[in-house]
């Protein structure tokens, strides 16, 4: 009887810490970072509105600028009025970073770009691939409602975020 009942405690234990992981897996991943300007950021000060991550390894920070700048500006003319109910996101991860790159960041502060965040620790990492944006989109909750690889942001993935970030706000 006491094995059946330690087997039981087990098995209960297991489901549980199965249906948090699970749950947790589809959650905006928790992070702290600050942007070039020094302004900071974290998964919790951005919840309570959706919000678009995009983020791309540093070497292909000329994608990641360019596909980024591409379906922010968009967004900001689809939405208009609506736009600062979102929170667009764009990160870059730094851990391979050089002292050019750190000289760089330090130039643009002056050229007032869009906010870029600067992974420094890899709290981001997880999922980027080589040569393509990782796109999330999470409700105001921070629950996951979709995620893709762009390498190209075409007109029919702006409509398709756009529709998805209308019916969030």
């Amino acid at each position: 009887m006491e094995h059946f009942l330690c087997v039981q405690r087990n098995l209960v234990l297991f489901l549980t810490l199965f249906f948090f992981v699970s749950l947790n897996a589809d959650s905006i991943p928790q992070f702290q970072m600050k942007d070039q300007y020094g302004q900071s950021y974290s998964d919790t000060s951005v919840k309570g509105k959706p919000v678009v991550l995009m983020g791309c390894f540093l070497r292909d920070l000329e994608i990641c600028r360019k596909q980024g700048r591409k379906l922010y500006w968009k967004m900001q003319n689809l939405l208009w009025k609506d736009s600062t109910k979102v929170n667009f996101l764009l990160y870059l991860d730094l851990k391979e970073s050089n002292k050019m790159v750190e000289d760089y960041i330090e130039e643009s502060k002056h050229k007032q770009y869009e906010s870029i965040l600067l992974d420094r620790r890899g709290q981001l990492v997880n999922g980027l691939s080589r040569g393509e944006v990782y796109v999330r989109i999470y409700n105001k909750s921070g629950k996951l409602i979709t995620s893709t690889y762009q390498s190209q942001i075409e007109e029919s993935f702006i409509q398709e975020v756009y529709e998805i970030l209308k019916k969030e706000i």
